[in-house]
């Protein structure tokens, strides 16, 4: 993998073969919504979820301003957050999609050879990765309860780099992450989900939905 690739992927945490997608996205569940993304691709959204907009994603930018990190590009959250309701704070969940841009030849190509990638890569690159997971958790309030061994996998037909840890803002409940990294010439494509562990019945088999839906389409 190029040097350039991961010295630029490690500032996003700080804040966080064969080209084509190899297979179309499964059949869209019933009451499920199919979410664009300009210049990257798509993915399914089920009716307990909705994009973060209105109000609530102005005053969660006006936050991320304060503390210096960058709005993501699209978010979705449990339904009724927007609208401040009661219900909205009732369980937790998040889809994050971002893009990190650079020049022509920075990143590896779409769908990288995975065949490249030895064991000391992954173990030297999930100990970069931690130390600057915890690195961007300072002054937050958030640490890392649990790192779990990074991986360099196929989803959906197409390579990535996936990281999942668990963790905790202050006495709040446990919360899993997982982030899937994309390479794409000149840009990474980052998607992130998380949820609350204390609510996996209830999100899991969705959030498994909504990573076999994830879709790019405007492959550099």
């Amino acid at each position: 993998m190029k040097k350039t690739s991961f010295l630029i992927l490690f500032s996003i945490l700080i804040i966080q073969s064969s080209f084509g997608q190899a297979s179309s996205p499964p059949p869209l569940p019933t009451g499920w919504e199919r979410i664009y993304i300009k210049n990257v691709g798509s993915f399914y959204l089920p009716p307990t979820m909705e994009v973060q907009k209105g109000k609530y994603k102005e005053f969660v930018d006006e936050i991320k301003k304060i503390k210096g990190i960058d709005a993501s590009q699209l978010t979705a959250q449990q339904k009724g957050l927007n609208e401040f309701g009661k219900e909205g704070f009732e369980k937790y969940a998040r889809v994050m999609v971002e893009t990190t841009f650079g020049s022509p030849g920075d990143f590896e190509k779409f769908n990288f050879n995975l065949a490249e990638i030895t064991q000391a890569d992954i173990a030297e690159l999930g100990t970069i990765y931690k130390q600057q997971i915890q690195q961007s958790f300072l002054g937050t309030g958030l640490k890392l309860i649990e790192w779990y061994s990074l991986k360099v996998e196929k989803i959906n037909g197409v390579s990535c780099i996936h990281i999942s840890y668990k963790r905790q803002l202050q006495d709040e409940p446990f919360v899993l992450v997982h982030i899937y990294s994309f390479h794409n010439n000149d840009r990474v494509h980052n998607l992130t989900l998380s949820y609350r562990l204390s609510e996996a019945d209830y999100w899991k088999a969705d959030f498994a939905t909504i990573l076999k839906s994830f879709r790019i389409t405007n492959i550099r």
